[in-house]
């Protein structure tokens, strides 16, 4: 059966590699539409549904001339020809069917709907929900662009490039030791002696999660400090560091906004995962990227940060067939959530993505990107730390959001956005006191 969507009613009779065929039909059945197809961001065929249907004439069409029929030309290879959609041409409206038909005509064959699509066609992405420009196809054209116009410095191009092939780039010393030994002062300062507003999250003593204010007792067990940056101006800074800075601003195209900022005593232990399971961003699942500062040389044995190499270019893992997050409006799917972590293994033996851990020398920063699958390795060094900053990061345009909520109204410090769902109100006292000190 087919659907109205629009004003438009139409249905898809075959899909397949060599053409796609089918009817519409507008507000105005005597003006034929006009669609184009699109592979990964370029019209590589227009044409107007204006073909004959006898079975159609006198019923939604007058005249019966509603019909189309899209042959791809035969420079195009067939094995991205799956990635092709129709577009009302000269518009941002994406017709779809509802379901893809099969190599033969469906005897119910699927209808349409129509998707609006402004910033970037969808199919030009790795990932059905987008994400940066890093993520589409023709990123590495992108990127040459950039870096002729000299937008993008030889470096931050290689970091780029290692970041898209492995799904995470390393800054070697990118946080200074002076800078690093000032924030572990402030985090040993903030167990003995918590500043107000300032929390954790924890399952220590009874192995149930909360969040409370920091506790010394809980500080070697399963527990992080949440966004220490709020009241520590040298976590700010080691946060937005000149060399993440730098790589960010080049992926996001605009300034970076951190949030989520947890701080670990040891190592987490936490299962392979990514974080778009987790981690929303509001206007795009994808659009996100996460930091690991080692804030001392990191021992193995300790709990380091282990990752599959090249795990980002995995397809989607969809909770409910439909979310890129486990909870979300679409619903709450954590009965999934062991089936979710069992499919990050199966995609590396099945894709061929090795295991690689990350024995950081203090200052070194590890950025990875939003579907890296990562976690922590066993911990086999009892009593010996793993202190690290984690900090999750997306464009200063977009929302984060927390426990289902989007986050309060970001402070500004130097280059870089700052956000907390924990300590909205003392967050907001950095851009006052630079005020008064302005």
């Amino acid at each position: 059966m087919g659907g109205w969507v629009l004003g438009f009613k139409g249905q898809i009779g075959l899909w397949n590699d060599d053409a796609i065929m089918g009817w519409i039909v507008g507000p105005d059945p005597g003006s034929p539409v006009e669609l184009e197809a699109v592979l990964d961001g370029k019209v590589i065929g227009t044409f107007v549904a204006n073909e004959y249907r006898a079975d159609l004439s006198n019923s939604l069409s007058s005249d019966g001339k509603c019909g189309f029929r899209f042959s791809f030309p035969a420079h195009i290879p067939r094995k991205t020809r799956s990635r092709t959609r129709l577009r009302f041409a000269g518009s941002h409206l994406f017709l779809e069917p509802t379901v893809r038909a099969p190599s033969k005509p469906p005897e119910e064959k699927p209808a349409i709907r129509i998707i609006e699509s402004f910033d970037a066609d969808p199919a030009a992405f790795k990932s059905k929900f987008g994400g940066l420009w890093i993520d589409r196809y023709d990123w590495f054209d992108i990127l040459a662009e950039r870096h002729r116009r000299g937008q993008i410095s030889d470096a931050v191009a290689d970091q780029i490039m290692r970041f898209n092939r492995d799904g995470y780039v390393i800054l070697t010393g990118a946080v200074s030791e002076a800078l690093v030994d000032e924030l572990n002062e402030d985090i040993e300062r903030f167990w003995s002696a918590p500043p107000q507003g300032l929390f954790i999250s924890t399952t220590e003593p009874d192995h149930k999660a909360k969040v409370v204010p920091p506790l010394l007792a809980y500080r070697d067990g399963k527990t992080k400090m949440l966004d220490a940056y709020v009241f520590s101006e040298s976590a700010r800074r080691a946060v937005a560091n000149d060399s993440s800075l730098a790589f960010l601003n080049a992926i996001f195209e605009e300034m970076p906004k951190a949030f989520q900022g947890l701080t670990f005593w040891n190592g987490s232990e936490q299962e392979i995962h990514k974080d778009t399971a987790y981690v929303r961003v509001k206007e795009n699942p994808m659009a996100m990227v996460a930091s690991w500062l080692a804030l001392e040389d990191i021992a193995a044995g300790t709990g380091e940060l282990d990752y599959f190499v090249g795990s980002h270019r995995a397809p989607d893992y969809l909770f409910g067939g439909t979310s890129k997050w486990m909870v979300s409006e679409a619903g709450d799917f954590t009965s999934e959530h062991n089936r979710f972590l069992a499919s990050l293994h199966a995609d590396a033996r099945k894709y061929g993505f090795t295991k690689s851990s990350f024995l950081a020398k203090k200052g070194d920063v590890l950025i990875w990107h939003a579907d890296l699958a990562h976690g922590g390795s066993p911990v086999t060094q009892k009593g010996r730390s793993r202190k690290s900053l984690v900090t999750h990061f997306c464009p200063n345009s977009h929302t984060p959001n927390y426990m289902n909520g989007a986050l309060p109204r970001a402070a500004v410090d130097g280059a870089c956005a700052f956000v907390s769902a924990h300590s909205p109100a003392h967050l907001r006292n950095i851009e006052k006191r630079k005020e008064s000190v302005a």
